[in-house]
């Protein structure tokens, strides 16, 4: 057997196809959130994730299906996994003061993890139609709080302005607010005002 060549680069050991996908989102989420959607190329994605752009739109046929999976997904999945915790409680809804309280301190951590892929959300319109769907989701929570609390307001406004309001804080909460006045203090003053938003009754 004659010896192997020195100048030969080594084989390169063939990957999972689970592994393919991790290194491909992981250059979709680094790339989306250094350039945003509209100047991030597909052959960039695949570049950076060492995969043929072939195979990788194999696997996400359009890179807004690569968007919505990357940096929509974990957004939709907290929405989706939060309304149905409290959809399936013993009490449908929950007590506004506590659910707010967990809405407010995750959907914070979320947004602070993963800040640059979350403002571009609003950049990038073919994400839309999969948040409104998590958002639709999100109302029935409301929708269950109202009626048990014989609350009134506007639910699909309502919970949109509280996401809203998470999100917008978040995303500047090194700007507007000295380290003092972060992280649980914030969180706190978010969730009172949120609290009472929601139990406001003009007749009362």
């Amino acid at each position: 057997m004659s010896p192997s060549n020195p100048d030969t680069p080594p084989r390169r050991q063939r990957r999972s196809s689970d592994e393919v996908r991790r290194l491909i989102l992981e250059a979709a989420v680094q790339l989306f959130g250094d350039k945003g959607f509209a100047a991030t190329t597909t052959r960039e994605i695949a570049e950076r994730a060492q995969v043929r752009e072939t195979t990788m739109l194999r696997i996400y046929d359009s890179k807004e299906h690569l968007y919505n999976e990357a940096v929509l997904r974990p957004f939709t999945d907290f929405l989706d996994t939060f309304s149905t915790h409290w959809l399936d409680t013993v009490t449908p809804g929950g007590h506004p003061d506590e659910v707010l309280e967990q809405f407010v301190t995750e959907l914070h951590d979320l947004v602070r993890e993963n800040r640059a892929l979350i403002a571009a959300l609003g950049s990038q319109q073919a994400s839309a139609r999969h948040t409104q769907e998590a958002l639709d989701h999100l109302e029935s929570v409301g929708n269950a709080i109202a009626e048990r609390y014989d609350l009134d307001f506007d639910v699909p406004v309502a919970i949109r302005i509280a996401t809203a309001s998470v999100i917008a804080t978040t995303l500047l909460e090194d700007s507007l607010f000295p380290p003092e006045l972060r992280g649980d203090r914030l969180r706190a003053e978010l969730k009172r005002m949120l609290v009472g938003a929601t139990l406001y009754r003009a007749d009362r």
